[in-house]
């Protein structure tokens, strides 16, 4: 199956919300591309500064979804300082990363039933939309198809965000934990040999809030966790024995008051 680095990659490579790259050769050419999450805006597409939005030069046809990650083009000679337009030209069909309904943030760690394939910087990431949005990049096991990922097989998968409410005054880290909650029919046996990608949106604003009034300021880091498992798709073998390991990484917060 052929992984999705390209656009791992890009997105990984996003600080406060973009990454661009010159997408030709040459000292004159203005053309670049950027892989960027953006909040969908009545035709365009608005970046997290709040103020600077990305008009693409097609139609966009129907989208009902709220957050979007998007790879597109632009021409620097357009742009100024003080631009708070600017045309794009999409490269791909923008991809919705709104979370489902039951992936909203919660207090309650909601009890995983299969692992991610990772959680390290080099294969995942953390990005932020704005101060109270971040934005997830999780591999996952998953079942291919003919050398495909089919929708039924995606739709399975949950990703469910919680944090600990049990913040004490001295605390610096903001801890948020993922569930990957896989939804199969009951006695039903899936063989999931591959990895792919999932992006989401969360919205962190209470968990924020929460640290602050106990804290008094805002966390220095987020420490994501989850449970990761690289050689198969299980969390305990058919004795029972737990093969999957709980894992952590920091991320610096972005943002002061």
């Amino acid at each position: 199956m052929k992984q999705v680095r390209s656009f791992l990659v890009a997105l990984m490579a996003v600080v406060m919300g973009m990454s661009v790259t010159s997408c030709l050769k040459g000292d004159d050419n203005h053309i670049f591309t950027m892989t960027v999450p953006v909040k969908y805006n009545f035709g365009s597409f608005l970046m997290g500064d709040a103020t600077t939005k990305l008009v693409p030069t097609t139609e966009l046809g129907f989208l009902d979804g709220n957050m979007y990650m998007i790879s597109c083009q632009y021409d620097q000679s357009q742009v100024t300082a003080n631009s708070t337009s600017i045309p794009v030209t999409l490269l791909s069909t923008p991809l919705c990363i709104d979370p489902k309904s039951n992936e909203g943030l919660t207090t309650t760690k909601a009890e995983p039933t299969n692992p991610l394939y990772s959680l390290d910087k080099q294969q995942s990431s953390l990005v932020y939309y704005d101060k109270n949005t971040i934005v997830l990049t999780m591999p996952y096991w998953v079942k291919v198809t003919n050398s495909s990922v089919e929708d039924s097989e995606v739709k399975k998968h949950s990703f469910v965000l919680s944090y600990d409410p049990d913040i004490k005054a001295t605390d610096t880290k903001l801890k948020l934990y993922i569930s990957h909650v896989v939804d199969d029919a009951e006695g039903e046996t899936v063989t999931r040999s591959k990895f792919t990608y999932a992006y989401r949106a969360y919205s962190i604003g209470a968990a924020l809030a929460t640290f602050k009034e106990k804290t008094g300021e805002l966390p220095k880091y987020l420490e994501l966790t989850a449970e990761i498992n690289d050689s198969k798709d299980e969390l305990v073998d058919k004795d029972g024995k737990e093969t999957s390991v709980e894992r952590s990484v920091e991320y610096q917060y972005a943002f002061t008051e």
